[in-house]
């Protein structure tokens, strides 16, 4: 999987064809969250969200993971275009199938649009790699794309996850040919579903998970 061949264009393709509801779909519990001091954000692409974090939590470490060289470098100009530090953000270029997540005690675990990548025994294997780098009283934020409950709703959003899989499958060689729900992997790693915002007739969701000690 690589998608690199889209870092130029990703972020114009996402505007084109979303606006701004993808982006809206990852900040919905920023503003609710509690300030966290370590944030750990996994397949971030062209840095659209670490630009929000870093100007809603100024003082907090970032690491970034990203397969990508062509989105790291985007991020980075992502920050710079936006007036904000880098300092604080770290990031690694890495394939987290192959280098698992650094266990930083991260007190905030972000896969924004990223568990949607995988296949079901990779997800099996992945969440509790990702839940390891967390603290014991850790939040994880996730947005992403889902099958709506039922009707017509239910048939527009299997016919547009349709067209996307195929689209990445070929362009990237995205592993996963369909959507799994990452929720049974979160709750085995511990994680409890704190609140869902659901948007876009059912197709998107926006999740905040926690650990039973966080507050």
């Amino acid at each position: 999987m690589s998608f690199e061949v889209l870092a130029p264009i990703y972020r114009l393709m996402e505007r084109v064809l979303a606006g701004s509801k993808l982006h809206l779909c990852r900040c919905v519990f920023l503003e609710r969250i509690p300030t966290p001091k370590k944030i750990l954000i996994l397949g971030e692409g062209p840095g659209r969200f670490v630009v929000e974090c870093v100007r809603r939590f100024p003082n907090a470490a970032i690491t970034c993971m990203e397969e990508s060289a062509g989105m790291i470098s985007q991020a980075k100009a992502n920050l710079a275009h936006c007036g904000l530090p880098s300092d604080k953000v770290t990031f690694i270029q890495a394939d987290i199938l192959k280098s698992p997540p650094p266990n930083g005690a991260f007190d905030l675990i972000v896969t924004h649009f990223f568990l949607d990548c995988f296949q079901p025994e990779q997800l099996e294997a992945l969440v509790p790699s990702i839940a390891q780098a967390g603290t014991k009283d850790s939040h994880w934020l996730l947005a992403d794309f889902q099958e709506a409950a039922s009707g017509w709703k239910r048939w527009r959003s299997r016919c547009i996850l349709a067209s996307m899989y195929a689209f990445f499958r070929v362009v990237t060689r995205l592993p996963a040919t369909s959507l799994t729900p990452p929720d049974l992997h979160l709750m085995r790693a511990g994680f409890i579903l704190r609140e869902r915002v659901e948007t876009e007739w059912g197709l998107l969701k926006s999740d905040w998970w926690v650990r039973p000690n966080a507050g």
